[in-house]
């Protein structure tokens, strides 16, 4: 005869009780479904919520239920804006960032009032990972993420937890070492990168992702002046894929850091995945992001650009505190 404690199932490969897993189980997918609505996609993956899609984060978030602990999640994100001034209006956030914050703590205040305890996010800026090959100085990047920061923590407090190399490695004193140490401990080959590239189409999804955004990058700096597209793309390819490389490397680096928390991407995602992405503000590209954006508002809505595409005919450039924030539509 089974008493109240018998363990009856699994979830996520974890045992469960049985006293325990209606109510949980019932708050841990609810909780998963409210993430689940927000989520990136890669192209032709269908976002039904099987359990199968599920599966990979449901244990996660059961033990934090069952121990009533906060929700906690983890985002490499907000590494600093583009260089190219064709795509941003300066180094500094803007409107386009402040409305991603805006739209994270939204998504913790929709978990906290399924789960009272609520939720956390760990930002974990990957800026300092890999500036030198987006051609972002150290001190820019610095500059950006005490903003951040500043931003979340002035508007939401205890919402957000602020996280990057400097504090990964705070017993060294330069950033070339820590992103050398960040490589020893846990990088990859980039010939068993480049294999995946091959090897894998949503890895190829990924590369040909980043080699776009950082060739356009590259094309509106003054050191790339007179150098044709394709040429551009040339210099682009292997600094493209060395941002993959320590992107990956700093990923298993906050997996080891923040093995209980659920792990999110601003990157679109298969619907089976260890990762869950992210939707921060809405645009008709799936992989252009707050930092390689200006912000346009129309009608109380916001969305996102590159620069260059903004008609000021009919745009107004907005400024708060004196600097650029975002285009206000005339229409």
């Amino acid at each position: 005869m089974q008493g109240p404690d018998t363990v009856t199932q699994q979830v996520g490969g974890q045992p469960v009780r049985a006293h325990q897993s209606a109510s949980h189980l019932t708050v841990a997918q609810q909780i998963l479904e409210c993430l689940f609505r927000r989520r990136s996609l890669a192209p032709g993956q269908d976002d039904e919520l099987s359990a199968q899609v599920l599966e990979p984060h449901l244990a996660k978030v059961m033990q934090a239920v069952e121990c009533g602990r906060q929700i906690e999640m983890v985002l490499p994100a907000f590494p600093g804006k583009s260089p190219s001034r064709k795509k941003t209006l300066s180094h500094l956030p803007d409107l386009a960032e402040h409305h991603a914050i805006d739209e994270l703590y939204r998504l913790c205040a929709e978990v906290q009032a399924i789960y009272a305890p609520g939720a956390l996010i760990h930002i974990c800026s990957d800026g300092h990972v890999f500036s030198d090959l987006v051609r972002v100085s150290d001190s820019d990047v610095k500059a950006y993420t005490d903003a951040i920061q500043d931003y979340a923590e002035r508007h939401y407090p205890g919402t957000f937890v602020h996280f990057d190399l400097r504090d990964a490695y705070p017993q060294l004193d330069c950033l070339d070492a820590m992103r050398e140490e960040m490589m020893i401990e846990h990088g990859q080959s980039l010939i068993l990168l480049q294999q995946r590239f091959k090897d894998d189409p949503h890895m190829m999804l990924m590369y040909c992702g980043i080699h776009r955004f950082l060739s356009e990058d590259y094309s509106g700096l003054k050191v790339f002046a007179g150098m044709s597209l394709n040429a551009v793309k040339k210099v682009a390819k292997p600094a493209s894929q060395r941002v993959i490389q320590r992107s990956e490397a700093w990923g298993a680096l906050l997996q080891a850091r923040y093995p209980h928390c659920l792990r999110l991407s601003i990157h679109p995602q298969l619907a089976v995945s260890t990762k869950i992405g992210i939707r921060l503000v809405p645009t008709s590209d799936l992989w252009r992001t707050p930092w390689h954006s200006v912000a346009i508002k129309r009608r109380g809505v916001v969305t996102l650009e590159k620069r260059s595409n903004v008609d000021e005919r009919f745009h107004r450039l907005v400024f708060r505190k004196g600097r650029p924030c975002h285009y206000a539509s005339a229409q």
